[in-house]
């Protein structure tokens, strides 16, 4: 699927943050120490296609990761070396590079995946017959319980449930539902579904539309026409900003809440992005001193990249993983994987970026510092509440 996000002048600046990225990867790659062989870590994202700009950043962090953990000493002596591999926004692609990360580069551990679609695509091929480690790092739709799989973003009862609290104490009683049409957006828009009727509201319409939708103005005219208090919308990129400038343009009076507002997104959408409501791991004016410190340095590792570390990204999930990761392996006191998932079962950080995070045991998610937020004309994001730690209610008693 190719798919243009951006005009002219974006795309040039998309082309230039590829190829800084790819020149830092090889900057910043640390020399393998004398006395241990490297440890190949496999970063799985979409450097190409209708989720090249998440793959940038994705990158990134990756890279800004490592690094800092290689300056410290690496992972039991080991130095470690990052594996680029593109899943090119597209499921066939995908599950040719996760073989080619498992079956040919021998990698430790896997992380990554945009779209949920690319993680059922790949997890047998990883998890399954490859028999590796495999890190989910992305906000999702629940219910990812697979042997050799974990899951360091949000799940839907830390994400959704208080996005939906949130609205129906506003007085928001009528919502039309509407995301693109793939197993992320249906399933978030079930939990929201289940929780309107749950709190008292209704459910006004629903609409689906393909995930490469550029032209919005069948939806547009739709949710203008069900007079909603509330749209909640999860239609991803390209059609996000086309869609929700659409129905502000057209009049729309209500509130337009969804799971994929934030730094990152708010500038794609312009001045139509004030009001716009949701709930993330981080934001930018998260106040805590190591998150803004880390932020902060990664700006300036980054430049080319500054503005792409933010929760729609799954930057801090990609920035949690791997030092959870290392975490338990340094707990097992081996890679190997049996052990590492022993471990992983019960590991924690005191500090990561957003606030402290663990896994929570039997679940394979972790304890999340959630925020509400408010987007900004600008762009910028106002944090309207710290929700605090959520637990996941995932996987409980599965294997």
């Amino acid at each position: 699927m190719k798919v243009s996000l951006f005009r002219n002048k974006g795309v040039g600046k998309a082309i230039a943050i590829t190829a800084a990225l790819v020149a830092t990867v090889t900057t910043f790659s640390f020399a393998p120490s004398q006395a241990a062989t490297p440890i190949k870590v496999g970063v799985l994202t979409d450097m190409t296609g209708a989720f090249g700009i998440v793959g940038k950043s994705n990158l990134a962090t990756a890279q800004f990761t490592i690094n800092e953990i290689n300056k410290k000493g690496g992972v039991l002596g080991h130095q470690l070396q990052l594996v680029l591999a593109d899943g090119g926004s597209d499921p066939a692609i995908a599950a040719q590079a996760a073989s080619k990360l498992v079956n040919q580069s021998h990698v430790s551990v896997v992380v990554g995946g945009v779209a949920s679609f690319t993680r059922v695509a790949v997890r047998d091929i990883i998890a399954t017959r490859g028999k590796t480690l495999y890190i989910w790092p992305a906000s999702y739709e629940g219910n990812e319980c697979h042997k050799n799989v974990w899951n360091t973003g949000s799940a839907p009862n830390q994400q959704v449930d208080p996005t939906v609290k949130y609205l129906l104490a506003q007085g928001k009683k009528t919502f039309f539902l509407t995301g693109s049409d793939y197993l992320y957006p249906r399933n978030i828009l079930a939990r929201v579904r289940q929780d309107v009727l749950a709190g008292g509201g209704s459910i006004v319409g629903e609409e689906y539309v393909p995930l490469d939708m550029t032209d919005p103005s069948n939806l547009v005219s739709k949710v203008l026409a069900s007079k909603a208090d509330a749209v909640f919308e999860v239609v991803v990129l390209p059609g996000t900003a086309p869609f929700i400038k659409g129905i502000v343009d057209g009049g729309y009076t209500g509130t337009i809440a969804g799971t994929l507002f934030d730094e990152g997104i708010n500038p794609l959408i312009g001045k139509e992005a004030d009001g716009l409501i949701g709930v993330q791991d981080y934001y930018g004016p998260v106040t805590d001193p190591f998150s803004k410190a880390e932020v902060a340095k990664f700006n300036a590792q980054f430049p080319k990249a500054a503005g792409l570390f933010a929760s729609t990204f799954n930057s801090p999930a990609w920035y949690r993983s791997l030092y959870l990761w290392k975490a338990a392996v340094e707990k097992a006191g081996s890679f190997d994987t049996d052990k590492v998932n022993a471990a992983m079962d019960s590991i924690g950080l005191k500090q990561s970026i957003g606030g402290p995070v663990n896994f929570v045991p039997g679940t394979k998610h972790v304890n999340l510092t959630m925020y509400l937020g408010k987007s900004n004309a600008d762009g910028s994001e106002t944090i309207l509440k710290n929700l605090g730690q959520l637990p996941p209610y995932e996987c409980a008693n599965k294997n």
